[in-house]
């Protein structure tokens, strides 16, 4: 092997080195550019992605506002918004024709007139208070329903009025301290005093109340219930029992809600499960 022959050798090695690194580098430049294409795609496809998405939402929101705008200005609506004004136009029409006939009629005719559209004005809505002032008128109305009738009662006790019945205005209780409603009517008397019925009817209850002491509840025959109160414990009459006007219902006793005011007999009178002033209700003076 001569010189020549060696260096061929050499040279075609070198160059296919040569040749091998230029390859590599050049597919690895490749795949680089492979990834880096991949990447710009991806990218570029989420990109349209969130442009569509947007898109849409913008549509969505544009025929969301159309419909609300339909709704609001629906023909039915606008003809039915519409009534009211015809009514009024009517409304005034008919006014105006009203005062141009009114001119040429006489003053008379004119006050009559006012009067007339005075009283077909529409009446305003009632307030807490004026119900509260009918409730009131209803039950004085009840009260003096109950009085005209002709019958006589008898007074069950002859001492004074001491307390009377406040039914629609707090009164002072000096035993319990505070301002309460009296529902009753108080008649001074002695203790041991005997209590009269006032009317004839029966004895539906014989109760001992801790605040009101003995209780004797009576319907009477005139529908009144009538409640004895603070008489002593043992009571002349019993529960079911018929009792006559003027008939003895027991003794005046003792009082524990009441017991400031001195000895007295309580008094309450009910209709229709409503508290009636017993001075009315009884004719008590």
């Amino acid at each position: 092997m001569n010189i020549y022959s060696y260096s061929v050798n050499n040279s075609i090695a070198g160059s296919y080195t040569i040749n091998r690194k230029v390859a590599d580098n050049y597919m690895k430049k490749i795949k680089l550019g492979s990834k880096n294409h991949l990447k710009k795609r991806s990218l570029s496809s989420y990109a349209s992605f969130a442009l569509f998405v947007a898109a849409a939402a913008i549509a969505l929101s544009a025929m969301i506002l159309r419909l609300g705008k339909d709704r609001l200005t629906d023909p039915e609506d606008e003809e039915l918004a519409s009534l009211p004004q015809r009514q009024t136009v009517s409304t005034e029409s008919a006014s105006q024709q009203n005062d141009a006939g009114s001119t040429t009629s006489s003053p008379a005719k004119n006050k009559s007139t006012d009067s007339t559209t005075k009283s077909t004005q529409p009446t305003l809505k009632k307030t807490a208070d004026d119900e509260f002032d009918d409730r009131e008128d209803s039950e004085e109305t009840t009260a003096i329903q109950v009085m005209g009738n002709s019958r006589s009662y008898v007074r069950p006790s002859g001492g004074a009025i001491i307390k009377p019945c406040s039914i629609r205005a707090l009164a002072y209780s000096r035993t319990m301290k505070d301002w309460r409603v009296h529902s009753g009517l108080d008649i001074a008397a002695e203790k041991g005093e005997i209590v009269k019925s006032a009317s004839e009817g029966k004895v539906t209850d014989v109760m001992n109340d801790a605040l009101y002491g003995t209780t004797v509840v009576v319907n009477q025959n005139d529908g009144l219930m009538v409640y004895y109160r603070g008489l002593n414990r043992e009571t002349a009459v019993r529960a079911g029992e018929d009792i006559a006007a003027g008939a003895t219902i027991g003794t005046v006793g003792d009082i524990p809600c009441e017991a400031a005011d001195g000895i007295h007999l309580h008094i309450e009178v009910m209709s229709e499960n409503k508290y009636l002033d017993p001075c009315e209700a009884l004719g008590i003076k």
